[in-house]
């Protein structure tokens, strides 16, 4: 049951949450009709192979998935970061595309298992809130710009957001009326259902809708482009063609999807599984990640994460568990089986527009105005990051935000918030004396707090706050407290820096330097240099209070 945390709740599954889960899991499978055709086209695949991609991950999840809830399938990020990868390994060759696209998704699983065998899911934090809002903004652009062809009819050939908008500009006398007509419609009425009518499967009324108008209204169809011959039938599970060389090709590729899917998934289903009482383990969904995408790969599908509205949706029907995907999945099964002459009468430009709709979803204006109220500075790198994957690609988009997330980390860490700390008695303890004026600072003796593990990148600040504090603050200090309970940890250079410092205040006349509240793993270090008393200079306490009593004690004004 470790490794089937899904199977666990469905054996304890109750009557009662029967009736919910089939209609979640109808919704669910209604909106997955189209999202899955128009993803497919996304990543540069035939419609159906969104079904394929599809199926057995429906399957997998239920059963070792920790959400109730979570959407796992085919999604406009993901398919867009495999598209750009492949379509560069591939160099224009469409059934090595085809191969080398389930080949990723295979690669995909692979790594995610990996990962969640080595207890990796902590990833999940590697991307910033900031990077997060820009990446995804950026690739809500990218998706829009993506449609313009499909949506407009203008021919489009170039690969990137404002080469594209440029292309758009110079060829609007080329746009196709029933063409943009159909794509505006079906925008119109999926995001007047999302607005309205949230609960309704907007994507599947709106390209319903617009198949049979463009199949009855004569004269339309000949000039709007539809989907063409979809074929029927389950995919056979069959391992893809690929060489040694085309998997280590792969492999940045799956480490940028697995990075970005998964930090998504987790996200997603944190936020839902916070709202429904139970909890979310990120190593077994890291887990999860890559059997869906192994399934994915086994089925001639392509790399898989999860769909946010797919999510949201089950979750306000009031769904229990993941036997809204089992019923789902059932649908997939039927729509393969039976609709395949249907499908192919879909109208491009209706799949577009379900794009478009994905794309003015993941646009996170709310999140750029969030940043803006509070840290103007980290609104700026939600700029960049969205900068990175427009003006660049997908791929270089990710590199940039996992590299401006370090970034902005360590350069946290290489500067953290310090203190001077002052007694303010009506509080029971020691404040920040800029923060609480009424802090008192007890003459002949400084309390200094260092908010941050000491290494390599901020020992030398370390040295410099202290000693600039001590020139700074009034009196003639005789004690020294560094308050360590924010030092989490020591390394080497922190080590030898604090030998440093304990030389340099050697020779200011202070008759004591301490450390207090360290924790058990910095007291060992510190006692392995020799840097404690008695053998070494520093003075060690528990407490605050205990080193201010010793304190008054040797002045005699305790």
């Amino acid at each position: 049951m470790t490794l089937l945390p899904g199977l666990a709740v469905l054996r304890g599954y109750q009557r009662g949450w029967w009736r919910p889960d089939l209609v979640a899991g109808a919704t669910v499978g209604a909106m997955l009709i189209p999202q899955s055709m128009a993803y497919a086209e996304l990543a540069g695949m035939p419609p159906e192979y969104g079904f394929y991609a599809v199926l057995a991950p429906l399957v997998v999840y239920a059963l070792v998935g920790t959400s109730r809830h979570l959407g796992v399938g085919p999604e406009p990020g993901t398919a867009i970061l495999a598209a750009t990868g492949v379509g560069a390994i591939a160099a224009g060759d469409p059934a090595r595309y085809l191969v080398l696209m389930s080949g990723l998704a295979l690669v995909v699983g692979a790594v995610a298992v990996l990962g969640s065998l080595a207890r990796l899911g902590f990833i999940a934090s590697v991307l910033s809130k900031p990077v997060l809002v820009g990446y995804i903004t950026g690739i809500g652009l990218t998706l829009l710009s993506s449609q313009i062809a499909a949506f407009t009819g203008v021919p489009i050939e170039a690969g990137r957001f404002f080469p594209r908008v440029a292309e758009l500009l110079r060829g609007v006398d080329d746009v196709d009326a029933a063409t943009l007509a159909v794509g505006a419609g079906s925008l119109a009425v999926v995001l007047g259902l999302r607005r309205w009518a949230p609960q309704v499967p907007g994507a599947l009324v709106a390209v319903g809708s617009a198949t049979l108008l463009v199949w009855a209204l004569p004269g339309v169809a000949p000039g709007v482009p539809v989907v063409g011959a979809v074929p029927q039938g389950l995919p056979s599970p069959a391992l893809p063609p690929v060489s040694l060389g085309d998997v280590l090709a792969l492999v940045p590729v799956a480490l940028g999807i697995v990075l970005v899917g998964f930090t998504d998934n987790v996200l997603t289903a944190r936020s839902i599984a916070a709202r429904h009482g139970y909890r979310i383990d990120p190593n077994q969904e890291l887990f999860a990640l890559g059997v869906t995408n192994l399934s994915s790969g086994a089925l001639q599908g392509f790399p898989v994460s999860s769909s946010a509205s797919r999510t949201a949706v089950p979750a306000a029907l009031g769904s229990r568990t993941q036997v809204v995907s089992l019923v789902a999945a059932a649908l997939v099964v039927a729509t393969l089986l039976f609709l395949g002459p249907v499908l192919g009468q879909i109208p491009r430009a209706a799949l577009a527009a379900v794009i478009v709709a994905a794309a003015f979803a993941i646009i996170d204006v709310r999140g750029y105005r969030a940043l803006w109220r509070v840290s103007r500075s980290e609104a700026l790198l939600a700029v960049a990051a969205a900068l990175g994957v427009v003006v660049f690609d997908v791929l270089v988009g990710v590199l940039l935000a996992v590299t401006l997330s370090v970034v902005v980390a360590l350069g946290r860490i290489a500067r953290p918030h310090d203190a001077v700390l002052g007694d303010q008695p009506e509080l029971d303890g020691w404040v920040e004396v800029d923060a609480y004026p009424g802090a008192r600072i007890e003459p002949g003796l400084l309390v200094y707090r260092f908010d941050a593990p000491l290494f390599f990148l901020n020992t030398d600040r370390f040295r410099t706050r202290v000693l600039d504090t001590l020139e700074r603050n009034p009196g003639d200090e005789e004690w020294l407290v560094l308050d360590f309970e924010g030092v989490g940890g020591l390394d080497a250079t922190a080590l030898d820096g604090l030998t440093d410092l304990t030389g340099s205040l050697a020779g200011l006349g202070l008759k004591r330097v301490a450390v207090a509240r360290a924790n058990d793993q910095v007291v060992r270090r510190l006692r392995k240099v020799h840097l404690l008393a008695p053998e070494g200079p520093l003075h060690h306490y528990p407490t605050i209070n205990a080193a201010v009593r010793d304190f008054r004690s040797a002045r005699g004004t305790g």
